[in-house]
This record gives structure tokens, C-alpha cells and sequence, in this order.
């Protein structure tokens, strides 16, 4: 850090002056004015002058003046389901859910997740095999841990 710093900052005494006259000369800009900005002023009908710093008409901007836009793709957009694709959906849905999961599918038939969700729910052996895995890896917990995670609940269910 100091290496960077003495390549940077002049050295001996001519260097000191420079580096003086530089800081003067940055100073003295700072405090000078850049002027009231005043784009026009306009005389009132009581007498009182009324005077704008924003200009009356905004410039015209343009699609070059614009920075590059931030998102590089289009939204996806809304599509519906053919009865014939909702059909083959709910097929795999409920023949092997843990291999057809609800990201997997709305890949498969370019959907967002949430209509997949309300077109085939997870069957109701799936959603007890899930549970019981969460119950065998609650047990697992220590005190400590399932004690965190029931006050965890509760702070969230007071919200």
C-alpha cells in the first residue's frame, strides 16, 4: 500500500510544491461558483418575479441517449396450456413426482412454476413420503436446534 503510494505523490521538495500547487488550485476550484443556473424568469401578474432553475420544456430524449437496458431477455411470456399438454402433465406429475418435480415440468413445457402448481398437484403419497422424511430428520435434531426452530415458528407466526 505505501510502495503505491510513494509511485503515486511526487518525491524531494519540487514535488512537495507541486503537490501544494495542485491542492491549491483544486480548492480554489471547489469554491468557485458555477453560476445561479437560472433557466428563465417570468414577471407575474402581482409584480412578483418568478424565476426557474428547471427548464420549462424537458429535451427531448432518444433511444441513444438511454443506457443499455438491464434485462437482455424478454419476460416470458403467458402460456396456456392445449388440453392434450395439461393431460401429459398431470401424467408425469402423478406417475413420478420426485423425477417430475413442479421446476422440472414448467421447464419441459415452457410455463411458470405456479401454473404448473395449479394445474397437477403432488399426489397424496408424495406429500406424506415428504412429510416423513421431515419427521425423520426432526428427530435427528438436538435439543438446542428443535428448540431454535420451534421459536423461529413462533416469532413468525406473530407477524
Amino acid at each position: 500500500m505505501f510502495a503505491v503510494c510513494k509511485a503515486v505523490l511526487p518525491t524531494g521538495r519540487a514535488g512537495a510544491r507541486q503537490l501544494l500547487q495542485t491542492v491549491r488550485q483544486s480548492s480554489a476550484m471547489a469554491r468557485k461558483s458555477l453560476g445561479t443556473n437560472i433557466h428563465y424568469t417570468e414577471t407575474l401578474e402581482d409584480g412578483s418575479i418568478f424565476v426557474s432553475r428547471v427548464p420549462k420544456v424537458l429535451p427531448e430524449v432518444g433511444e441513444a441517449d438511454l443506457p443499455p437496458p438491464i434485462r437482455t431477455r424478454a419476460p416470458p411470456a403467458n402460456k396456456s396450456l392445449t388440453d392434450e399438454e395439461r393431460r401429459e402433465l398431470i401424467k408425469l406429475r402423478n406417475t413420478d413426482p420426485a423425477r417430475w418435480t413442479v421446476s422440472k415440468l414448467a421447464k419441459k413445457f415452457e410455463v411458470p412454476p405456479q401454473l404448473v402448481l395449479m394445474t397437477a398437484q403432488c399426489p397424496r403419497w408424495r406429500q406424506q413420503e415428504i412429510q416423513q422424511d421431515a419427521d425423520k430428520e426432526w428427530e435427528k435434531l438436538g435439543y438446542k436446534k428443535r428448540l431454535i426452530r420451534l421459536n423461529r415458528l413462533r416469532r413468525r407466526l406473530l407477524w
